[in-house]
C-alpha cells in the first residue's frame, strides 16, 4: 500500500466525514460497517479530488487520529495541564510536559 500524503485540511475533512457518518446505519458492533467505510471513502475522495486515497489509507488515518485523540484526552486529565482553545493545544510547564511524554509513550 502506498503511503498517503495527508495534510491538516485533509485531516479536518476526514474528521468531519467521520462525525457525519457516526450513525447506526454506518456502524457495526465493533466499529465502522463496510458500507460506512465505502461511503466515507467515496465522500472523502469527492471532496479531495487530488487525494484519491484508498479505503485502507483512510482506515489507517482514522486509526492514527483515534490514537492521537486518546493521548490528548489522557494528557488533559493531568494536574497542571491547561488547554488553549484558540490554538487547539495543551499548555503545561516543562516538568509536566516531561510527565505527559513519559505517560503517553
Amino acid at each position: 500500500m502506498a503511503r498517503a500524503s495527508w495534510n491538516m485540511n485533509y485531516e479536518k475533512i476526514l474528521v468531519d466525514i467521520l462525525h457525519e457518518h457516526n450513525h447506526v446505519k454506518y456502524r457495526g458492533q465493533n466499529g465502522w460497517a463496510p458500507e460506512g467505510w465505502r461511503s466515507m471513502t467515496q465522500m472523502f475522495n469527492k471532496k479531495c479530488l487530488l487525494a484519491k486515497f484508498t479505503k485502507a489509507q483512510i482506515q489507517e488515518k482514522e486509526k492514527e487520529l483515534k490514537a492521537n485523540y486518546k493521548v490528548l484526552k489522557e494528557a488533559r486529565k493531568q494536574s497542571g495541564v491547561g488547554w488553549n482553545e484558540a490554538m487547539g493545544m495543551i499548555i503545561a510547564e516543562p516538568p509536566i510536559w516531561a510527565n505527559i511524554i513519559i505517560v503517553s509513550f
